[in-house]
């Protein structure tokens, strides 16, 4: 049982509430945003651009705030595609296609865990992040504009910074021993 004030669990409730419509709006600005850009007859391309921009500026100076939703939303996605390889063969998808998409979700979650409950991001860690989120978004973006078949490049192209992200002090560490190795003489 909660011990908290009931105003104070209302005040969760709410903080909760507005993060998750925040979360929406970012997704259906940047999809907005991609499809003025990436549809001549719109006529709307600087708009489009402005729109991403804006998307991806607000992004990178949140990460704090959404952070923790990220893996929560890369985990949901990521077993909700599991779902698409058994009905691949009916639909449009390919099955080698729903395989690539749900591999890649799945390796986005888990390497998204290092960011969750963070609360000091590294400069590099907030472009990580951030790149991560703006290519889940492209994928959905390119899945509604260009079919099923489009979403898989750019998660292909999100899960190599958060591998490096995930891996940045194993390589700070094998850059440091190799730069006193290589500093060190030999007797």
């Amino acid at each position: 049982m909660d011990q908290r004030p009931v105003i104070e669990q209302v005040k969760s409730g709410f903080k909760i509430a507005a993060a998750i419509l925040t979360s929406f709006a970012a997704v259906v600005l940047f999809i907005v945003g991609y499809v003025d850009v990436t549809t001549p007859e719109r006529q709307h391309v600087a708009l489009g651009w402005i729109t991403l921009v804006v998307v991806a500026a607000t992004l990178l100076f949140t990460v704090k705030f959404w952070a923790t939703w990220f893996c929560g939303v890369a985990s949901y996605l990521a077993v909700r595609s599991t779902l698409l390889i058994f009905f691949a063969h009916k639909g449009k998808l390919s099955l080698p296609i729903a395989i690539g998409i749900t591999v890649s979700l799945w390796l986005i979650a888990i390497l998204s865990i290092k960011f969750y409950k963070k609360r000091r991001f590294s400069k590099f860690d907030q472009v990580c992040i951030t790149t991560a989120a703006i290519c889940l978004f492209w994928g959905f973006a390119r899945l509604g504009v260009m079919g099923d078949n489009a979403m898989l490049l750019p998660l292909l192209v999100g899960i190599p910074l958060l591998l490096v992200s995930a891996s940045e002090k194993s390589l700070a560490h094998v850059f440091r021993r190799f730069s006193t190795k290589a500093l060190t003489p030999t007797a």
